[in-house]
C-alpha cells in the first residue's frame, strides 16, 4: 500500500474520493492536505463544498462510521484558508513547516475561533453559523 506522501495531489483526491485510501492513512495531516489541493483548485467556497462531500462520503463508506462534523470539516477549510492567504509559501509541505500550530495544535486553533461544542456536535450546513472569532 502508498502511504499518501507517496501520492500527487490527483491520486490522493482520487483515493478519498473513491474511498481505496486505507483508513489507517486518514490522518489529520491527509485532511489538512485535502482541504489545502482543493482550496489551490477550486477556491474557498467551492472547496469547502468538496471538502464536505469527500469526507462524507469516505466517513460512511470507507469508515462506516455517522461521525462527520459539517462544521468542523468548513472550519478545517477556513482555517487552512487563512493561512494560506498569509503565507508566501508555494507547497503544502512548506505551509505546515511555517505553521506548526496547523498539524501540532489544530484543535486549539478550532476551540478558539469557532468554541467548544464544534468538536461534540455533528451539525449539517443549514446550521452553521461560521467562526466565534477569526483572528489568528
Amino acid at each position: 500500500m502508498i502511504a499518501p506522501d507517496e501520492l500527487n495531489d490527483n491520486e490522493l483526491i482520487e483515493q478519498i474520493e473513491n474511498c481505496t485510501l486505507s483508513p489507517s492513512f486518514f490522518t489529520h495531516e491527509v485532511l489538512l492536505r485535502m482541504a489545502y489541493i482543493l482550496i489551490e483548485k477550486y477556491g474557498l467556497e467551492t472547496a469547502i463544498v468538496k471538502n464536505c462531500e469527500l469526507k462524507e462520503n469516505y466517513y460512511k463508506t470507507a469508515l462506516n462510521s455517522n461521525k462527520f462534523n459539517y462544521t468542523l470539516t468548513r472550519a478545517y477549510t477556513e482555517i487552512l484558508y487563512y493561512f494560506m492567504n498569509n503565507s508566501k509559501n508555494g507547497s503544502f509541505n512548506k505551509l505546515l513547516r511555517n505553521f506548526p500550530r496547523l498539524q501540532y495544535n489544530f484543535k486549539d486553533l478550532v476551540k478558539t475561533h469557532y468554541g467548544y461544542d464544534i468538536m461534540k456536535n455533528h451539525r449539517k450546513e443549514a446550521e452553521y453559523k461560521g467562526p466565534i472569532l477569526f483572528t489568528f
